[in-house]
């Protein structure tokens, strides 16, 4: 049955339109939307779609749906017996049997369109997957979760495929498609085995050039969309022609749910870098200003970079140009399904055309009011920053771990690599979505493994380094030596060691690279005199060129940095170098003095001089510090 109504369907694509039917139509997205005839009381809600490959009409509301045929038999030859109302149907809409025997393969749109045998095959396998997802339980639930329906999904011709090739292959035999075409027009369908929701991009005369897939968890898979069919990646999805002001977003789901609503001409770039091909195309389908809407980046220097980009790729096209940065963590598919399509086009008709100075300002604008959001949405008996459950008053005090760049040093000096190492396992214990990475550039990472795992069962380090004679602290150092896997399994911890090509933008990329997968990450620098540095070479004192190394992290991360190096204590306090001082954002000075352990966390940035002065106490076997007793029972 399925064959037959595809192949009714593409005798009427050649010949008609909805437009012939002789009712009202209005523009809805990419599609076309009437009255519904067929329920009472008559609602805007049927479409007219050819999503498919051919016109079909469905109505959202009672589900009525059908070709072309099917709508003029049941709005205009209702009573009549189904065969004299299909003819006179196909009468109706000129399309006589005569004709249809006339008809060469050279009038059909595929033939005309160059690659024709390509169209023909992903329209095939865009039917067969929607076919597929309306008895898949499994694509029901990935678009209930996004809040499409079967129905809106057949629209757009959203589809489902499970992997195997081998049902299609059965269904395009009997469509007349042979293997080999399947095999060269469809050539990464063997490629991707596991089961995908399926999403036809089409070029502007509405032809089939693409077939999408996406995985149907959110896992972070590096191919997470695929394209089943090799073809171009320039073309905006969802393009439409005569668009005079497109919107381009990032995601399918972006683009489908904002033309779901009825918001003309949005289109995506599918996750990839805008480009000069993708405005030439959108002008070529008449666009003389384009609006860019983009999800928010933990790196806002480098997306308002990029943004500035973008805009001189506009103005050498001569396109006024437009862009809004939404929200953390809001994207356009969830805007427009929580608010309507109403609030969409309001944002982007309020938002002022950029300029390079307009650009700055609106950009501006939108921090200070997510600064303001973020700062009322924290409840006043919850700390900012991350928790260090060891150090109760110190986390009191500084409102929690926080983004900054902090100095740590100490006297005597090995005393900084304790207290960071306890800080370090504190945090991995207290905050389980936290990363920890400890770049470790002055000891061995055997080191490293061997103070964490006698922190953790408060043995020493010596202890931990062979078996033991007491059997049941060899087994506290296989669980402790597990707790350390379990930490590196989950991906919540990397300890680095100094390496020969460790510069400035090596290590800058490596740590952008794992915020993006990261955001919760504390990042720990033990040997700052150690870091090697290639660049900043103007800078002719070695210690202001690694100090503008930890500066140029901080400022493109955004993060917490926790960094050990050598100060210099005198009657006037710190010094020196000065660079260090001058740069971050608070000094962490740990002393020894008659026997006690005394931390003090000084800042000229953060409001007082002085943010926290207490004792610390330290474990005589472990070496793991913490706050003193009497500070944990008076703040715990």
């Amino acid at each position: 049955m399925l064959i037959d109504q595809e192949h009714a369907g593409i005798i009427m694509r050649a010949k008609t339109h909805p437009r012939q039917l002789g009712i009202p139509l209005s523009r809805w997205g990419r599609n076309l939307i009437a009255c519904c005839p067929f329920h009472s009381p008559e609602e805007t809600s049927l479409f007219f779609y050819d999503a498919l490959g051919y016109w079909r009409y469905r109505c959202l509301q009672c589900g009525s749906e059908g070709d072309l045929v099917e709508f003029v038999m049941r709005s205009r030859f209702n009573g009549m017996e189904e065969p004299a109302a299909r003819a006179e149907a196909v009468d109706f809409l000129g399309t006589l049997e005569s004709d249809q025997g006339k008809q060469t393969q050279e009038e059909h749109p595929w033939i005309k369109e160059i690659g024709g045998e390509k169209s023909k095959v992903l329209e095939n396998f865009v039917r067969y997957c929607h076919w597929a997802a309306c008895r898949s339980p499994s694509s029901a639930e990935f678009l209930a979760a996004r809040g499409w329906n079967i129905g809106q999904a057949q629209l757009y011709g959203l589809g489902y495929y499970s992997g195997d090739p081998e049902p299609f292959i059965s269904y395009c035999m009997m469509s007349g498609i042979e293997r080999h075409q399947i095999s060269f027009y469809l050539d990464n369908l063997e490629a991707y085995h596991e089961p995908r929701i399926t999403i036809p991009a089409r070029n502007s005369k509405g032809l089939i050039h693409s077939v999408y897939g996406r995985v149907l968890d959110d896992t972070d898979s590096p191919h997470r969309y695929i394209s089943y069919a090799s073809g171009p990646s320039d073309i905006p999805f969802n393009i439409q022609p005569d668009i005079s002001k497109p919107v381009i977003v990032e995601g399918f789901f972006d683009a489908l749910t904002a033309d779901l609503a009825g918001i003309p001409g949005v289109v995506s770039t599918m996750y990839q870098e805008l480009s000069l091909s993708h405005l030439y195309k959108l002008k070529a389908c008449g666009a003389e200003s384009v609006t860019v809407i983009l999800r928010r980046e933990l790196d806002r220097r480098e997306q308002e970079f990029r943004i500035q980009k973008y805009l001189k790729m506009a103005e050498q096209q001569d396109l006024r140009f437009k862009s809004i940065v939404l929200p953390k963590g809001e994207t356009v598919d969830e805007v427009v399904r929580k608010n309507g399509a109403d609030q969409l086009i309001s944002l982007v008709a309020q938002t002022e055309e950029d300029t390079v100075h307009t650009h700055r300002r609106s950009m501006l604008l939108q921090d200070i009011k997510e600064n303001f959001d973020t700062a009322m949405g924290c409840p006043p008996d919850v700390s900012v920053g991350y928790a260090l459950n060891t150090f109760p008053k110190l986390t009191q005090e500084i409102d929690g771990i926080q983004s900054g760049c902090f100095y740590v040093s100490s006297k005597p000096f090995g005393l900084k690599t304790t207290l960071l190492s306890s800080f370090a396992l504190d945090l991995l214990q207290s905050n389980p979505k936290l990363k920890l990475i400890y770049v470790a550039l002055e000891t061995p990472r055997r080191q490293i493994f061997d103070r964490l795992v006698a922190m953790l069962i408060g043995e020493s380090v010596l202890t931990v380094r062979k078996q033991s004679e007491d059997e049941a602290v060899n087994q506290k150092i296989l669980e402790a030596t597990r707790d350390l896997m379990a930490f590196v399994r989950n991906n919540r911890l990397e300890i680095w060691e100094d390496q020969p090509a460790f510069d400035n933008q090596e290590l800058l990329n490596t740590l952008k690279e794992e915020v993006r997968e990261h955001p919760n990450l504390v990042v720990i620098i033990d040997g700052i005199d150690h870091l090697k540095v290639s660049d900043h070479v103007d800078l002719s004192d070695i210690h202001e060129r690694r100090s503008s190394v930890v500066l140029d992290l901080y400022k493109a991360l955004d993060i917490p940095i926790f960094v050990g190096g050598e100060l210099v204590d005198s009657e006037q306090g710190l010094v020196g170098p000065r660079a260090y001082l001058r740069d971050s954002d608070a000094i962490y000075w740990l002393e020894s003095k008659g026997g006690n352990l005394f931390l003090t966390v000084d800042s000229k940035r953060l409001g007082n001089n002085q943010l926290y002065q207490g004792t610390l106490s330290i474990d005589p076997l472990s070496n793991r510090m913490q706050e003193e007793p009497w500070n944990i029972e008076n703040n715990g």
